[in-house]
């Protein structure tokens, strides 16, 4: 798989999670919750996965650092990602009150479109620089 394709894909995985987490098919089932956090969690390895694998192919591209540093910081907020997703889940699984729940479901959901934010940015930039759309001038002086 081309990087840019891994990128496209990353935000487009993003965005069906957040759809299936806010209309899960699962959650009138008898398994419930507990279904749709190891759904959600598969999902989440994929992203984080994905992430791992752009970050570590455009740095090894000639392509701008600020491309660089996007797709390095969008790894970044995969792994801070997982994170707020293991305390999320045990939050649920052990009950904890609902402003934990609600303080870091809040985290994971801006977490989660900072993410889609970031992806959206570095692909399209390391899809244009790959086709050669753009070219970079030096600033007058």
């Amino acid at each position: 798989m081309r990087i840019w394709q891994a990128m496209y894909l990353l935000i487009w995985i993003a965005f069906l999670q957040i759809l299936f987490i806010l209309f899960s098919p699962l959650a009138g089932t008898a398994l419930g919750g507990m279904a749709d956090i190891a759904v959600h969690a598969v999902i989440g390895i994929a992203i984080l996965g994905l992430a791992f694998y752009i970050a570590r192919g455009v740095r090894g591209t000639s392509c701008p650092d600020r491309i660089k540093r996007i797709t390095r910081t969008t790894w970044y907020l995969a792994v801070l990602q997982g994170v707020l997703g293991v305390a999320l889940a045990i939050g649920v699984i052990l009950s904890w009150g609902s402003l934990y729940f609600s303080v870091i479901a809040l985290l994971h959901v801006a977490n989660a479109l900072a993410i889609i934010t970031q992806a959206s940015s570095s692909a399209t930039a390391f899809d244009m620089w790959e086709e050669k759309e753009f070219q970079v001038t030096p600033a007058p002086q």
